[in-house]
């Protein structure tokens, strides 16, 4: 039965994955050619409507990573392996997924009771009993986005986590955290971004969750000494969306957009000279 499981995720995965690649290359290749245009436009006119283009693809390009994860994880924990809440049986489809992500991130296996095992280390020391997600996964409900420090690698890490049930009962959760400094440097990567260009997201509790910056992350934007930066960052998460500036280290301009999927607000932009 593992082997058959094993052999279903494979294909599945690797499915996902060829399609996921085709929607990258066609939206990294848009956005690359967008930003490298942006970069000679500083009007807020043309800011607006070039920036549009690539604050689209950020959205899609780091959505799209984390909705692909979800996706692979309700896979496993459909499986009979899964469902008996045996390590044992379930670590070999995990290590699957830690394969895919290399080590931007960890995968793990919880227990109701919150003890937990990851791929990397075994049964831990630790208990998730006590983060705010975990009631939600023992509830059935999947989580997506929630930005902790890992109790297990202590890097800033978005989780993304699904329950696993067994006759209409949850009997445990898999998870992976996605490590989100190391997102940040893969997601600028991808998308070929110019070295002036700013991008940042952050979550309703005022963290970063990626930035073009990774040593910015999990910082509060509203604690760095500008004024300008904290009512600005505070008008952006009042609103779904809009084009705003402040001064940090220079002016800037950026265009954000609030994600349905993961609740974080996106934004780009570039310093502007005045």
């Amino acid at each position: 039965m593992l082997i058959v499981s094993l052999n279903v995720l494979n294909l599945a995965i690797m499915k996902k994955i060829i399609i996921t690649l085709a929607a990258l290359i066609i939206s990294v290749g848009s956005a690359t050619a967008q930003v490298n245009k942006e970069c000679l436009v500083l009007n807020q006119s043309g800011l607006v409507f070039e920036a549009n283009v690539a604050l689209s693809s950020l959205i899609t390009i780091t959505d799209g990573h984390i909705k692909s994860i979800a996706e692979k994880l309700a896979l496993v924990a459909a499986t009979s392996e899964a469902q008996t809440g045996e390590w044992r049986k379930i670590k070999p489809l995990l290590t699957l997924i830690q394969k895919d992500e290399g080590d931007e991130s960890t995968v793990w296996f919880a227990r109701p009771d919150g003890s937990y095992y990851s791929v990397d280390l075994g049964l831990t020391d630790k208990n998730l009993k006590d983060r705010s997600y975990f009631p939600d996964l023992m509830a059935g409900k999947a989580t997506v986005g929630h930005l902790v420090i890992s109790k297990s690698t202590s890097e800033v890490s978005a989780i993304i986590a699904v329950p696993i049930k067994k006759s209409g009962k949850v009997t445990g959760a898999l998870g992976l955290s996605l490590f989100t400094k190391k997102l940040s440097v893969q997601i600028k990567e991808k998308m070929g971004l110019a070295d002036n260009v700013v991008f940042f997201a952050l979550n309703s509790d005022y963290l970063t969750v990626i930035n073009f910056k990774p040593e910015r992350v999990f910082l509060n934007p509203e604690k760095q000494d500008s004024s300008s930066m904290a009512k600005a960052m505070e008008e952006m998460i009042s609103r779904e969306q809009g084009v705003i500036e402040y001064d940090f280290h220079g002016v800037r301009r950026i265009i954000f957009r609030k994600s349905a999927y993961t609740g974080w607000w996106y934004a780009i932009g570039l310093p502007v000279n005045k």
